[in-house]
């Protein structure tokens, strides 16, 4: 746990986040998620910046997925959900979930990039055996 609670801390203050409370518990079940398929969940309270982020053990996650788990890429992507809770959208009309879609697909996106900048990689890796795997279901 002390390489994780380093990771946190690190981009905490990456992110400039080090106001925020931010209780990190790893290991988790999928059943200790809202959605199964989730590698993390993040629940905050903006008002008082405090967070509990949970993120599944990697073999929750399996192997048989198109993107292996990544601990490192997954905290960030809960931490940029603080970055981003000014914009919370409360209601939950066809145009708010569209809106939720897409905040979260940006979230990876930048998650994922900040993570490959900081390892100096300039590819995204794939779990290339699920992918053949698919092809062969199609």
């Amino acid at each position: 746990m002390i390489n994780e609670l380093n990771l946190l801390k690190e981009w905490q203050e990456r992110l400039g986040l080090q106001d925020w409370a931010i209780t990190l518990k790893i290991n988790c079940k999928q059943e200790d998620l809202s959605n199964p398929e989730w590698q993390g969940e993040n629940n905050w309270v903006s008002s008082i910046k405090c967070s509990t982020i949970k993120i599944v053990s990697p073999e929750v996650h399996g192997d048989d997925r198109i993107l292996k788990f990544d601990f490192e890429k997954t905290l960030v992507h809960e931490l940029l959900h603080l970055k981003f809770s000014l914009l919370d959208i409360t209601d939950r009309t066809y145009e708010s979930v569209v809106v939720d879609d897409l905040r979260h697909q940006l979230i990876d996106d930048l998650a994922r990039a900040l993570v490959m900048a900081k390892r100096g990689e300039t590819k995204r890796k794939l779990n290339c055996n699920k992918l053949k795997d698919m092809s062969l279901e199609d």
